[in-house]
């Protein structure tokens, strides 16, 4: 099992956004994406929430052997849905040409078990076919599902934030503009004199 477990959203057109404000103004750039972690709370809450308070009886209670610690990670729904928490940004996808721009990622173990097994890799082959039969289905059977199924709660804030940036970065163009300008029409208005080696 990997030391995470993540999902990725992926918008179109934002990333490259973002990474021009990066350049263009810095402090704005670390708010909005501040915003956009702060504001995605209620989406992972709400992924987080999906975890069922109650799972298979053995996957509750601890099991270790003499002398060591435990060997199977135990469900807790407290730190289940706990463990939840948003990312802002990561590295881009050369198989898709895409960043994510937000992750859902969870480290605890035993949310990774529930929500991706899919193996029969426990004694008796029974685990995962318990899972099913208690009508949890195939993997992924929370972070994914209900990310998809709750992305209109993003809608609202990709648009604020593209918004923002947008307009800072038109407001830094107006600016480089305006400051060319300037240039120019000083350099229009100095007066060049006729001297030994040339103009002045």
């Amino acid at each position: 099992m990997s030391s995470n477990l993540q999902v990725d959203v992926d918008i179109t057109g934002l990333k490259p956004v973002l990474q021009t404000l990066m350049v263009v103004d810095r402090e704005l750039y670390k708010k909005v994406v501040a915003d956009i972690k702060s504001q995605s709370m209620p989406l992972a809450n709400k992924v987080a929430q999906d975890f069922p308070i109650r799972v298979l009886s053995g996957f509750t209670k601890k099991r270790t052997r003499a002398g060591s610690k435990a060997t199977f990670p135990t469900y807790n729904a407290a730190v289940v849905r706990k463990s939840v928490k948003p990312i802002v940004g990561g590295r881009k996808r050369a198989s898709s040409n895409t960043y994510p721009i937000l992750k859902l990622r969870t480290k605890d173990g035993a949310a990774q078990i529930f929500d991706m097994a899919q193996n029969q890799q426990t004694p008796g082959n029974t685990f995962v076919a318990n899972l099913k039969g208690q009508g949890y289905g195939d993997a992924s059977r929370v972070m994914w599902k209900s990310t998809k199924r709750n992305l209109p709660m993003l809608e609202h804030l990709v648009m604020k934030a593209v918004k923002t940036v947008e307009q800072s970065i038109s407001a830094d163009l107006v600016r480089s503009v305006q400051q060319r300008k300037a240039q120019s029409n000083r350099v229009k208005g100095i007066v060049r004199t006729q001297g030994r080696f040339g103009l002045n």
